[in-house]
């Protein structure tokens, strides 16, 4: 589905701040796979995925989807093809608007704004919270009429996940969204995550800092070291890597 074919990114080329971020990276994607990406700060985690979702452009390399070369497309034309949660909890919520209200406004991302106040109803807001209390995450279903910049960044996390998997991307990218949390907030935040992914069965990219989550959810899990592929573990040899090999692994210099 995706194939990432020897990307680099240079910043600030020709220049004595030059930085090549991303040295030939090349891993392949298929349909419905959970990839995991894992490194140390500065392996290139978050410019990977930046250069997928389309806000970063490559100096080299190709970028394909289902064999259509996909590198020079703009981002408004990527952004139909790729959703993303980041770090950043104000990107993909409205924070001025309630929680139902922000659902409301992903679930109409088709249709004209002037909706959204008749689609917010009794019937819409019920199905909303049926839907939440499914997911069972931290009581979520009760903060509907929550203002989103009232509400924890474990919700809001997972808010903005719930509305990038409304917009039916065909990618789902995830930057590093449980950073920050308590270990029992991170904990249910990733464990909801994986619900929501494989409900939904979205192909999904994901940058995580804890080496245990990156193995025991993902399909293959990708190594990032110096802004290379050190790594791309799959079925026996991801299954019996251990946690130690694979914190050894960041270090290595390609």
């Amino acid at each position: 589905m995706i194939r990432v074919e020897d990307i680099f990114v240079v910043f600030y080329a020709g220049t004595p701040l030059e930085r090549i971020a991303l040295r030939g990276i090349n891993f392949n994607v298929k349909e419905g796979e959970i990839v995991s990406i894992i490194g140390n700060n500065g392996s290139g985690r978050s410019t990977l995925l930046r250069f997928l979702a389309g806000h970063i452009s490559s100096s080299f390399g190709r970028l394909w989807l289902n064999k259509l070369d996909i590198t020079s497309q703009s981002l408004a034309d990527r952004s139909a093809l790729f959703s993303s949660v980041f770090y950043d909890q104000d990107i993909g919520t409205a924070e001025n608007l309630t929680v139902a209200e922000n659902l409301a406004v992903a679930s109409m991302h088709h249709q004209p704004r002037s909706l959204l106040a008749p689609a917010i109803n009794k019937e819409t807001k019920d199905m909303f919270f049926e839907q939440l209390k499914e997911l069972d995450f931290m009581g979520m279903e009760d903060l509907l009429d929550e203002k989103v910049n009232k509400i924890s960044r474990a919700h809001r996390q997972i808010l903005a996940l719930l509305i990038a998997v409304i917009k039916e991307a065909k990618i789902l990218l995830i930057d590093e969204h449980s950073t920050g949390l308590s270990k029992e907030a991170a904990i249910a935040l990733l464990e909801t995550t994986e619900k929501i992914i494989k409900s939904k069965n979205i192909t999904t990219i994901m940058a995580v800092s804890d080496p245990k989550i990156a193995i025991e959810i993902s399909d293959s899990t990708l190594v990032l070291s110096h802004g290379q592929v050190v790594s791309n573990l799959k079925g026996a040899e991801k299954k019996n890597m251990t946690i130690e090999k694979l914190f050894s692994s960041y270090n290595v210099i390609p």
